[in-house]
């Protein structure tokens, strides 16, 4: 039987935990943050609780446990779960009424090349009938994430692999559960968080391994035009890595020199275990 941790205590995965008062449920009043859990190591820990608790205080929810209690906790439902050596963990974090958080964990088996190098690659298109504000928020892994859900249905609805959602100004933000980039003329592009994409941890850790490989990095306001004249195209999140798109419209791209990108930042994680 798979087990969830709510708060301290370890609880069988159908235990009902919630009222019709949970502010989550509600309201979507808070934050969750998916993450890989590897060797028993979990990836990007740092730029997960530092997105996580800047959030937390953001949004004025007052977090009673610190990073090594969670981590704890994680490691510790991985192994009740027997997903070691690979799991998928989320971590949701939401406001009781008195604006203190409480926090569901889960953890499910991944399969441990899950982030190795697909050799297919993803197909895109866009997502029509919604648009992310560029507000304080937008930047966040909220609980509030209908746009990017009715995104990931209309993918699945499209037969492609993900759809990218536009912004109040009709540019390119985000994915449905990715980051986007894509290279031109050798220097890398990004959408810039000022655009309204969420905080990836896998973009900082890209863009930060990027740099240090001596690429031009630009984080900035992307148009759809300019992905369809891209030379080279990928996503990120924190469970699959890094993705490269073959298509997106009618617009097709070879993959180049990113499958040695891939397997230098593949490396450069799985070095941090």
């Amino acid at each position: 039987m798979p087990w969830i941790c709510y708060n301290d205590s370890f609880l069988p995965a159908d235990q009902p935990i919630f009222t019709a008062a949970n502010r989550g449920f509600k309201y979507g009043d808070g934050l969750f943050e998916t993450a890989t859990f590897r060797h028993n190591n979990l990836l990007l820990a740092a730029y997960h609780f530092e997105r996580l608790f800047s959030g937390l205080k953001l949004l004025n929810i007052i977090p009673h446990f610190t990073q090594a209690q969670l981590i704890h906790l994680i490691m510790d439902l991985c192994e009740k779960n027997n997903c070691r050596p690979a799991a998928r963990v989320r971590l949701a974090v939401y406001r009781e009424e008195n604006s203190d958080a409480s926090f569901v964990i889960e953890a499910t088996d991944l399969d441990e090349n899950k982030m190795q190098w697909n050799e297919t690659g993803w197909t895109l298109n866009l997502y029509p009938f919604a648009r992310k504000s560029c507000d304080a928020l937008a930047n966040l892994k909220s609980a509030n994430y209908l746009p990017y859900v009715l995104a990931a249905q209309h993918a699945k609805a499209q037969s492609v692999d993900e759809c990218l959602v536009l912004n109040m100004q009709n540019r390119l933000c985000d994915g449905s559960k990715t980051n986007l980039f894509f290279l031109k003329e050798g220097e890398v592009f990004t959408p810039a968080l000022s655009e309204g994409c969420v905080a990836g941890v896998m973009r900082r850790a890209v863009i930060e391994f990027l740099k240090k490989c001596g690429y031009a990095v630009h984080q900035k306001p992307i148009t759809e035009e300019e992905l369809l004249q891209a030379d080279h195209v990928f996503l990120t999140n924190a469970i699959e890595g890094l993705r490269w798109v073959q298509q997106f419209k009618e617009r097709k791209y070879e993959y180049g020199l990113l499958k040695k990108l891939h397997q230098d930042f593949l490396a450069t994680l799985v070095a941090c275990e």
